[in-house]
């Protein structure tokens, strides 16, 4: 069933269809946790609570994993490949081999493929992941481990030779249709964590674990230049931009948290000042944040936060921790809707005349609608990348529904609800 049934029916019943919506589109968040000395993979669902540390059996020392609307893809650096696991019952469907030698560390998705960086081999491989092949690589720099898409171009953070302090530390840019390299940009020592807001690339770079500092380099991918550099210091690791006003960074010692506004890159949390109810990763969405602790030598802790950080609850994984993603599992409503993509809008509640930004978890390449309480649409604007800024928004006071909806299959859809005040 079309969610346009129940927009529509609002001029009819507005209190009605509006319980509806809120029925409709209820998700469960779901974090999986790769916990590499078990060989396991956690699932916590956190609407009920219940933790499986067995979900799933994992390959020989899995690392990252990556999550989309059907499948887990573990990166198993012990194997040399990539497993691909059901979302629905853990069980492993495919173990795809990358290379001999490779050592695969992370991956991304994009479109029908799967990006992996060999971190011995100084490549980024591209598998299908429909047939399950590997249909080319591409050599980068020295260690490549994360990845991360903008429009047409694929970022590899080149963590450099360890043994000479990450020499030839590196971010190449890879021309997605070509699939050959653009370039190469000179950062600081050890980057390792990558993220994107508005066209600009974050790079945590973390440092040598001594008497080189950590830092955060930002690139702008239009000139694909550093153009600011964050002195966030101690050891920062995976950052997660929770909105424009705020970035939060990992300890990669598992010890802290730090922050910094993405937008005006001011430095809130460094080593001077952190949070010190931190972790080795943190993810989030707007309604809490997760942060993992990695307990070294016992088993790992996933807290979880009020987006202002006070504590909230928290849950017990298995031994040895590496990595910790978020994933929105549609209800029991699944025939009804599936959801692509967490849109969240900011700021919401919306002030007249003020600007307005959506921002999706995943690059997208859509549009956005904006329909009233009736049912009808009164705006709609094309959304490709993971951001769009509408400053020119001329809405009455009252509530609206934005949504968008997947090119490829149309029941596949995202819809939020914007209030916008005087």
């Amino acid at each position: 069933m079309n969610p346009r049934y129940y927009l529509y029916s609002l001029s009819k019943v507005a209190v009605t269809a509006l319980f509806l919506l809120s029925a409709v589109f209820i998700y469960a968040e779901t974090l999986y946790v790769v916990n590499s000395q078990s060989r396991t993979l956690s699932k916590i669902d956190t609407n009920t609570d219940a933790v499986n540390n067995s979900f799933a059996a994992l390959g020989n020392v899995p690392n990252k994993i990556v999550v989309d609307a059907d499948y887990i893809w573990s990166v198993n650096s012990g194997d040399n490949g990539v497993q691909k696991i059901s979302r629905i019952t853990g069980e492993t469907l495919a173990n795809i081999f990358v290379g001999t030698g490779s050592n695969p560390w992370d991956a991304v998705k994009h479109q029908d493929n799967l990006y992996v960086s060999g971190l011995f081999t100084g490549k980024v491989y591209r598998i299908n992941t429909i047939s399950g092949a590997v249909t080319g690589n591409v050599t980068v720099g020295t260690a490549p481990e994360a990845l991360h898409v903008i429009g047409n171009k694929l970022y590899v953070a080149n963590a450099g030779n360890y043994a000479q302090n990450y020499a030839g530390s590196s971010v190449s840019v890879i021309d997605l249709d070509s699939f050959s390299v653009l370039s190469n940009i000179p950062v600081n020592a050890n980057p390792q964590y990558l993220a994107s807001l508005d066209g600009m690339l974050h790079v945590s770079c973390t440092g040598n674990w001594d008497n080189i500092a950590g830092v955060i380099c930002i690139i702008d991918s239009s000139t694909d230049t550093v153009s600011n550099i964050i002195n966030v210091g101690g050891t920062p690791g995976c950052l997660w931009l929770q909105n424009p006003e705020l970035a939060l960074v990992a300890d990669s010692n598992g010890m802290n948290l730090f922050s910094y506004n993405p937008s005006t890159y001011q430095l809130l949390h460094g080593m001077a000042n952190p949070i010190t109810n931190g972790g080795s990763e943190v993810v989030g969405n707007d309604t809490f944040v997760a942060v993992l602790n990695p307990n070294w030598g016992g088993n790992g802790i996933v807290k979880l936060m009020q987006p202002d950080l006070s504590t909230w609850k928290q849950y017990t994984v298995a031994m040895m921790p590496t990595d910790m993603k978020l994933g929105s599992n549609p209800s029991s409503n699944e025939d009804l809707v599936m959801q692509i993509n967490s849109i969240s809008a900011y700021p919401n509640p919306l002030k007249q005349g003020s600007t307005l930004k959506f921002f999706s978890p995943l690059p997208m390449q859509t549009e956005l609608s904006i329909f009233n309480v009736k049912g009808q649409k009164v705006a709609s604007y094309p959304f490709v990348g993971k951001d769009l800024s509408l400053p020119d928004l001329k809405l009455n006071s009252g509530i609206y529904f934005y949504q968008v909806q997947d090119a490829k299959h149309s029941s596949r859809q995202s819809v939020g609800k914007l209030l916008v005040i005087k």
